[in-house]
């Protein structure tokens, strides 16, 4: 009976995914982008879902991105590549009554959470919400730079998130969600990151672009989003294409960067696959369909099925990678999940090379280990 139901389980989500692929792809034309300069990178990003279609099929590409919209699309972007890594936590701060709110604050807890798998602690220094906040101050037509005095009663309002993106909010944008790969190449320890980040908040670090001083766009001038050579523009709004070709350097960087850390040997092998697990685990938790073959094949969906309790994504409390003793391709993750007060469950994962998969691997096999 319990076989019977995991496999029309898995059988509907088969076709719900099927289903939702077709609608993804059925929304990637737009009448009003033939022959425009971002035509292909608003058509690739169409065809992800990352993009959302319309009923009169308009783009609009020449028109202004607004701040709440690039916020949702570049979760749409980090979710394509990584998945959400932890359920949303409501944010006082967005306003109630802005319709996409749910996903600038899935996006928040992604960054958040990828900045703690990166370095290893749950530290003070929070980029989602350091990212609203300036993002308020420019709003309010102050620098966007620390204040001598903080707002604690800070908000963003729905007409804030609807006016249009400048340049230089949207350095800041990029500025926080690429933390954790900052973070990476600046070699401090996981306690100063917080003081590190509040440098380039009271502007101490030296702006490359002469027409700026804001340090932001500098920060993430190695991530090659942007092709300003001297200047930046930093009060110039960006229009929907020029955006969306920014984002699709960033999937490709993002893309690039999954797989390379699967190749890695050590600490970065295991970042990637805390993140990975966190991901695929979340998606099993909630049951969400259109992601679950993404992160499992059919057979690993099974043995997941047939556990007596399937770990939460939060509980992870350890995880070691090894490399299969038969084969050099495959990995098996051995996490260790809280049980009560003292025990613990360990669940070992295979992990073998898939090309359809964003992370370049997926789970074909689960032992619960007694």
């Amino acid at each position: 009976m319990i076989k019977r139901i995991i496999a029309g389980f898995l059988m509907a989500m088969l076709l719900v995914q099927s289903v939702f692929t077709g609608s993804v792809n059925a929304a990637n034309a737009f009448n009003d982008i033939s022959g425009h300069w971002a035509q292909k990178s608003i058509n690739e990003l169409a065809s992800l879902g990352i993009v959302k279609g319309n009923t009169k099929k308009l783009f609009y590409p020449d028109s202004p991105i607004s701040r709440g919209e690039a916020l949702a699309m570049l979760n749409r972007v980090f979710e394509y590549v990584y998945g959400p890594v932890a359920k949303p936590v409501r944010k006082e701060n967005i306003d109630y009554r802005y319709q996409p709110r749910w996903e600038i604050e899935q996006l928040l807890t992604n960054m958040n959470t990828m900045l703690q798998i990166e370095t290893g602690v749950i530290g003070e220094y929070d980029p989602g919400d350091r990212m609203l906040y300036y993002l308020f101050l420019s709003d309010s037509g102050k620098l966007i730079k620390k204040p001598e005095k903080q707002n604690p009663e800070w908000w963003l309002s729905s007409s804030a998130l609807q006016r249009p993106l400048s340049r230089e909010e949207a350095s800041v944008i990029f500025f926080h969600m690429l933390t954790p790969q900052i973070f990476r190449t600046a070699n401090i320890k996981p306690q100063d990151a917080a003081s590190y980040f509040t440098s380039y908040y009271e502007w101490k670090k030296e702006s490359y672009y002469r027409d700026t001083y804001s340090p932001y766009a500098t920060a993430i001038r190695e991530f090659n989003l942007f092709t300003s050579p001297t200047t930046f523009n930093p009060d110039k709004k960006m229009t929907r294409a020029e955006y969306a070709v920014v984002l699709k350097r960033l999937l490709d960087y993002y893309k690039n960067q999954a797989v390379l850390q699967f190749q890695a040997k050590g600490v970065p092998q295991q970042k990637i696959s805390t993140a990975f697990l966190r991901a695929a685990n979340l998606a099993f938790e909630t049951k969400n369909q259109a992601k679950l073959l993404k992160y499992y094949t059919p057979a690993a969906l099974t043995s997941m099925g047939k556990l007596g309790l399937v770990p939460l994504h939060t509980d992870l409390t350890g995880l070691t990678v090894k490399v299969d003793e038969t084969d050099g391709k495959k990995l098996w993750l051995i996490a260790q999940y809280k049980v009560g007060l003292n025990g613990t469950d360990q669940i070992e994962y295979r992990l073998d090379p898939d090309p359809t998969s964003t992370y370049g691997r997926k789970i074909a096999a689960v032992v619960m280990q007694k």
